[in-house]
């Protein structure tokens, strides 16, 4: 397997569709997809937004692809406000994957004023589909090779946020994963000053993580 990225900067972003999206949101960062609606083709995807200068949240409506599904929470990192939401994206550009079942998009990816950044893991067949898939979109982009990805992967490879990792620290103190636990999300998201969900959000996305590895190390996936 191997990591490739996918970069575009903000000045051809600016001449796309995307104007749209990044004169009200300096900064969307990719967290996770929670379902692909296929029906309506569309995906329901869990984002960190900062907002530009003077522009509420309720203002993403404007924006022709997107739709604000589920507003979590907000805090403040380094002086911004960072809202995590979940939101309904149409852009053309979300299906550009949706066929590709060895290759993904992966959470940190992020697009913004400065560009946009697209973080691809899996194996070189599946990247090269979806590669072309952005070149197809727009060819002003640069591609790079990251590092190449051992099959037994470590979990260097799991491409875990630290905010991820400090809610697993925090729920494995608690005893959250202990035999017969009764500790529950709510009390780790009350320890931490955050909502519930985005816990569950992110010790779901571990767990996730967590089987992919188990699998691959059992030669079943």
């Amino acid at each position: 397997m191997r990591e490739v990225r996918v970069e575009y900067e903000g000045a051809t972003l600016m001449n796309t569709e995307f104007k749209d999206q990044i004169t009200r949101i300096s900064n969307m960062t990719f967290m996770g997809v929670v379902y692909r609606d296929y029906e309506n083709q569309c995906i329901h995807q869990m984002v960190e937004l900062e907002l530009a200068k003077g522009v509420q949240i309720s203002e993403i409506d404007e924006i022709p692809f997107l739709k604000l599904h589920q507003h979590i929470h907000m805090q403040i990192v380094d002086g911004k406000e960072i809202h995590c939401v979940i939101i309904r994206n149409s852009h053309e550009t979300i299906n550009i994957g949706a066929a590709v079942s060895n290759a993904y998009v992966v959470s940190g990816s992020k697009v913004g004023r400065t560009g946009s950044l697209l973080i691809l893991r899996g194996t070189p067949d599946g990247i090269t589909l979806i590669v072309n898939g952005f070149k197809k979109w727009n060819s002003r982009c640069k591609i790079s090779v990251v590092m190449p990805v051992e099959e037994n992967d470590s979990l260097n490879d799991t491409d875990l946020t630290d905010k991820q990792l400090e809610v697993f620290n925090i729920a494995w103190e608690m005893g959250f994963y202990e035999k017969d636990s009764r500790i529950k999300t709510g009390e780790v998201a009350d320890a931490m000053g955050i909502a519930r969900v985005t816990v569950s959000g992110h010790l779901r996305h571990i767990e996730e993580k967590m089987a992919v590895l188990l699998a691959r190390n059992l030669g079943i996936y």
